[in-house]
């Protein structure tokens, strides 16, 4: 959140109260109008004020009367433009296109009478258009104000508090790391375009699909080698079992060819995208998105994905839905031979700060290929069985299981974009092919609700078991590498101290805090001089004492210290001492960054000194945040290293110096 032009925005945000005000009226009754709204995305731009008083940077009150007030006067022009032009409402564009988005608030209006005005602003198909159908069907201007005004009572707080939440947890985010903020915004837009991409294509090719079947299998008979496939896919007469192993041969047989002829043409893998992308992801790494990532890529780990699937094939043998399993099998099949098959004959290494010591091959991601084999012929089986208009919900389920698997094995510098994309690309090819085979070659229904009970129950029961045994280990095997720097005593004291880092640093090489301290010592004897001199264990960050933020009225001591990062690395030590003000307190945080006085010798711990303070927010949460005008008096710390050698130093911030302490 420190790049300039955040911070320029928040700056003018401060200081222009009054367009602020403006903008938000505009905004809501812009949303509100008739046409306008249809175009404006009001959500989204309620949604990013609520963010900016989560952040602290704009007034909630405020912020609701005026956008309130601007959704009431919007929805009164809405009303007055049907009230005054009737049915020629439906000659205006986008109406002439969509006569549908009219007659869909009709009925709505015709169902709710007067409360459709009331419940339609929440209501997304009709929110654009209920105020003009009602003024087309001559409701009262005193039945429609009173609706309306309620509604935008109620409508502005249902939409700014979402964004709030998540403006305050940006906020509590950036207080550990910079790079959490960018993470969480990168997942929120990955996990959007995943829910809108599905949604969209799926509601395609159900209104195309009776049309472009039929289109193909024509165009595709008489040719040599598309047509026997397409027949055997589409042709319920015929069977699909030849047309599915050519198909097969075919994308495997392809990609070999394809990182053959790469490879022949110099294309080295991985490429200058595949590396910017993993050194971006390395800079983001922080430890509670590791915890997130790791577990989430272990739900596409083998033995996870392998006993589901059994599970799934098992259930269909034994409720003889024979069809159904034969089809499971060969996606199955599909993905133990792309694995056995690829792994050793396209030489693409794995990220090497992953794969400490492991041979084998990453292309194609054989865990991208498989969880989309498994995840997605799951929800072809049951989008089979339930109304066109919910299917989507069924394949964005699956996709919301696919994409946070792929992301995080990206993120975890577990396989490169180009494995990643290729892996996923190959499972979703088979996975349409198998789904055309089984939904024009079965007729025998599958019990849904027992396929998704019997499948939810495997995966949870399989993922618990597979974390509680592996995840420690995992995580450990995915940490980052460090280099140990070695360094003689004399050196350190004299000049070499130079070379340990002086300020933290967030993403993108961000400077956020100045280190003041350098401490050789063990971790039991810091702490121990330290807890002797008065400082004690910071208030750890768990869900108890997290849910104090959400307290008006609180006490500074309950509250919890969130850890801080340094290159990606928590704090390894963190002190809290407690002043005479009831609503501050200091902090103290070391990190061990790797440097030893000799072989094997004590850390060098660098350490910061920083003093928080009580903030209440708009009487909503009350946050510990840090004050950077504050310096640390000389005495806050000195009894801590009374008896040690000590040494100031100036460091690459003029208006800091640092201490040096040894036995």
């Amino acid at each position: 959140m420190q790049s300039e032009f955040v911070n320029a925005l928040f700056a003018w945000v401060a200081a222009h109260p009054g367009w602020m005000s403006f903008f938000i009226f505009a905004s809501a009754a812009a949303e509100s109008l008739t046409i306008v709204g249809v175009i404006i995305p009001g959500a989204l731009v309620m949604f990013s004020l609520g963010a900016l008083i989560g952040l602290g940077h704009l007034e909630f009150w405020s912020a609701y009367w005026w956008s309130a007030l601007g959704a009431v006067v919007g929805d009164a022009i809405s009303f007055w433009i049907g009230r005054v032009f009737h049915q020629g409402v439906r000659r205006v564009w986008p109406f002439t296109k969509h006569p549908e988005m009219i007659t869909r608030s009709e009925e709505f209006f015709r169902k709710h009478g007067g409360k459709g005005v009331l419940f339609g602003r929440f209501f997304g198909p009709v929110r654009g258009t209920i105020p003009t159908v009602a003024g087309m069907m001559d409701m009262s201007w005193r039945d429609f104000m009173i609706a309306n005004v309620v509604s935008a009572i109620l409508w502005s707080p249902a939409y700014l508090v979402p964004g709030m939440v998540f403006g305050a947890s940006l906020d509590i985010a950036s207080r550990v790391a910079g790079r959490l903020v960018v993470l969480i915004l990168i997942v929120a837009v990955v996990l959007w375009a995943t829910t809108w991409l599905v949604k969209h294509l799926v509601r395609l090719f159900q209104a195309h699909a009776a049309d472009w079947a039929p289109r193909f299998y024509a165009w595709s008979q008489g040719r040599r080698f598309i047509g026997p496939i397409s027949a055997s896919l589409l042709d319920p007469a015929k069977g699909e079992a030849r047309g599915l192993v050519a198909l097969a041969a075919i994308l495997l047989g392809g990609v070999v060819l394809l990182g053959l002829s790469l490879g022949a043409a110099g294309q080295q893998l991985p490429s200058g995208l595949d590396l910017s992308l993993y050194h971006f992801f390395q800079e983001l790494r922080t430890p509670w998105a590791d915890a997130l990532m790791v577990f989430t890529a272990e739900l596409g780990d083998y033995p996870v994905t392998l006993p589901v699937s059994l599970v799934v094939f098992g259930w269909l043998i034994w409720r003889r839905n024979h069809s159904a399993a034969w089809h499971w099998l060969a996606a199955l099949g599909f993905g133990m031979v792309t694995n056995l098959l690829f792994k050793g004959l396209l030489p693409v290494s794995s990220p090497a700060e992953v794969w400490r010591g492991v041979v084998g091959y990453s292309f194609p991601s054989s865990h991208a290929t498989f969880s989309t084999l498994v995840f997605g012929f799951l929800a072809v089986l049951i989008a089979r069985e339930i109304s066109l208009a919910r299917r989507w919900i069924v394949y964005l389920a699956a996709a919301l299981m696919i994409v946070p698997i792929a992301f995080a094995r990206l993120y975890l510098g577990i396989h490169w974009l180009t494995d990643t994309l290729a892996g996923l690309c190959l499972g979703l090819i088979w996975v349409a092919a198998l789904g055309l085979a089984y939904n024009h070659h079965t007729t025998v229904t599958v019990d849904w609700r027992r396929l998704l009970a019997v499948s939810v129950i495997a995966l949870l029961a399989t993922d618990l078991l597979h974390v509680g045994v592996n995840f420690r280990a995992d995580l450990q095997r995915h940490q980052p590498q460090t280099t140990e720097q070695i360094l003689s005593r004399a050196a350190w004291w004299e000049q070499d101290w130079r070379r340990l880092p002086q300020q933290r640093r967030d993403f993108g090489g961000q400077r956020r805090q100045d280190f003041v301290l350098q401490w050789v010592s063990t971790r039991k004897e810091l702490e121990q001089r330290l807890r002797e001199a008065g400082w004690q264990p910071a208030p750890a960050a768990d869900v108890k004492s997290m849910l104090l933020w959400l307290s008006p009225q609180v006490q500074l001591r309950e509250l919890p210290v969130l850890p801080q990062t340094h290159e990606g690395s928590e704090d390894d030590l963190t002190l809290v001492r407690y002043s005479d003000d009831p609503d501050k307190r200091w902090l103290l945080r070391f990190w061990d960054v790797g440097a030893r006085l000799g072989e094997g010798g004590s850390p060098i711990w660098v350490g910061s000194v920083s003093q928080q303070k009580l903030e209440p927010r708009m009487r909503l949460f009350t946050f510990a945040v840090d004050d950077p005008q504050t310096r640390a008096p000389a005495d806050l710390l000195a009894p801590a290293w009374r008896g040690l050698q000590t040494r100031v130093v100036k460091g690459a911030n003029p208006n800091e110096r640092i201490t040096l302490i040894a036995d």
